[in-house]
């Protein structure tokens, strides 16, 4: 990828899984939307369907909370999403589904590490991916390590075909257009990246990248200004997070005026170093 590209990194095997076909005539039965992995619309049918089963409303509830989590990377968050089931209704393996979030963990973190061959074995552990969006999107980023392109670009174009909201599938097809010359087709898919998180900071910088690469630059300013303000907004709620959990919940509300005062202290002693002060 060229060096401006943001580039979202964590990945699989090229000889991926089987997934569920994405081809198959449309269903109502809820549990088979599960099975296929499309939990918003397994959770649909299933309101629709006549059944009240609270616990079973919750564990699709989970199962759509996990797979948007997945998408945004946050797979310690997924693994607890999971955890905090009350009860796990028999629909679905639970047990299997949590080693799968703890294997996608760990595979994300050696491909952070730029350790492909790591993640490729790892994810080798995944038979029947619940996930297959991300394990897909993990194993093309194994392929972009290694510099096989057309490979990485056919798992991720597997990964939006399983789940069509995967930005960040979208967002790895759009760099590999852009690195192969194809400017308007990775406009086009960074812009449907977004259609689907407004607020992906990656899609936003490689969408300024590219409107620069067409020369223009009005529109490259303002994409690259947005994903500055997204990640920066990314990096003010994963702070707060963060802390939120080392000094204990009431901290939360502080937080903001902490913040003003740590930006106040840090003016003043800019201006006092300038000869302002």
């Amino acid at each position: 990828m060229t060096d401006d590209v943001t580039n979202d990194l964590p990945a699989e095997q090229s000889a991926a899984p089987e997934v569920a076909p994405t081809n198959a005539a449309p269903t109502l039965d809820w549990r088979q939307l599960t099975v296929e992995g499309r939990y918003n619309a397994a959770r649909n049918a299933y309101l629709v369907s006549g059944e009240q089963d609270p616990q079973v409303r919750a564990g699709l509830s989970a199962l759509i909370d996990v797979q948007e989590l997945l998408r945004e990377r946050t797979y310690g968050r997924a693994v607890e999403r999971l955890e905090r089931l009350d009860v796990f209704p028999d629909f679905a393996p639970w047990q299997q589904i949590e080693e799968e979030l703890k294997v996608l963990k760990d595979s994300a973190a050696a491909l952070d590490r730029r350790d492909p061959d790591l993640a490729r074995e790892l994810l080798g552990q995944v038979s029947s991916p619940w996930f297959a969006g991300e394990l897909l999107t993990q194993l093309g980023t194994t392929e972009v390590y290694d510099g096989n392109m057309a490979e990485a670009a056919a798992l991720f174009e597997r990964a939006t075909e399983v789940d069509p909201q995967h930005y960040r599938a979208l967002t790895n097809l759009g760099n590999i257009a852009l690195e192969d010359g194809r400017v308007d087709d990775a406009i086009e898919l960074y812009e449907r990246a977004l259609k689907v998180d407004e607020n992906f900071p990656n899609a936003h910088h490689n969408l300024g990248v590219a409107y620069r690469k067409k020369g223009q630059l009005n529109k490259s300013v303002r994409s690259l200004r947005r994903a500055q303000r997204t990640q920066q907004r990314h990096e003010v709620a994963e702070a707060r997070e963060n802390i939120g959990k080392w000094a204990g919940p009431s901290f939360g509300k502080y937080f903001k005026w902490i913040m003003w005062g740590l930006v106040i202290v840090g003016g003043y002693l800019l201006l006092r170093m300038a000869g302002y002060i």
